[in-house]
């Protein structure tokens, strides 16, 4: 799925309760994620427009890489990723400091918590929920796993003044935003202390009954994801 047809969706279902990652992930890591490249595979418009496509390129390069820290644990089954701890530390790094403020429920299936962006000037109920899943132990230094999450975002406090506008690529929304997101990662062991991951990302729209615009822009996508990313991700022990 990294490296596939990026216009596809994605082949699997819910094939496994969590992603059980190989035991060398265990521990803390810094990681360094860099945008090497931002696609609009259905047109800008569908993207979100000009200014929204021009923001999410200048992501791209070493001088916007995202540095945060990540926490694989041991589970029943096996070691998994600390979900709590891992949105926690990418939120903070690219929302601000107190972006998160509290989160209800990290389950494999359900992550439910309370945002607000640096500047946004409200809140934000996310939930993230887990449709699909796959992974593959390839051999002893990489494995792959794919998830795909239907993100619904929602203002709490819509009455709250906006003090700043968001940045393009965090729009306010004035009610419920629904998309589905695969993120597909092939991870290489190349050493005990050092992870690098080739990771892509992809963004679809849903159907919506109570939103024409919503609708229409779904069908002009026919299927196909309107943003796909790709990432450079170094994990080095801490």
């Amino acid at each position: 799925r990294v490296s596939g047809n990026v216009l596809s969706p994605p082949p699997y279902g819910r094939e496994d309760a969590d992603i059980i990652y190989p035991d060398w992930f265990r521990g803390t890591w810094d990681v360094y994620s860099e945008t090497i490249s931002v696609e609009a595979p259905c047109g800008v418009p569908l993207f979100g427009g000009n200014s929204t496509f021009a923001a999410a390129k200048r992501e791209i390069g070493a001088s916007n890489a995202l540095q945060y820290r990540a926490r694989f644990i041991e589970g029943s089954a096996g070691t998994i990723a600390d979900r709590e701890f891992n949105v926690r530390e990418i939120v903070k790094q690219a929302m601000g400091a107190n972006a998160v403020q509290d989160v209800s429920l990290a389950t494999p299936d359900k992550f439910s918590c309370l945002l607000s962006p640096a500047g946004a000037g409200q809140v934000l109920s996310v939930d993230l929920l887990t449709l699909d899943r796959r992974q593959e132990k390839i051999d002893g230094n990489n494995f792959h796993c794919a998830e795909v999450v239907r993100q619904v975002v929602a203002p709490i406090n819509q009455n709250k003044p906006q003090m700043t506008p968001l940045p393009p690529q965090q729009p306010s929304p004035k009610t419920v935003l629904l998309k589905e997101i695969e993120t597909a990662s092939l991870y290489t062991l190349e050493n005990e202390n050092k992870l690098r991951c080739v990771q892509r990302s992809a963004t679809f729209l849903l159907p919506s009954q109570q939103d024409p615009l919503a609708q229409q822009l779904w069908q002009m996508s026919r299927g196909r994801p309107i943003d796909v990313r790709f990432y450079d991700v170094t994990y080095t022990r801490r």
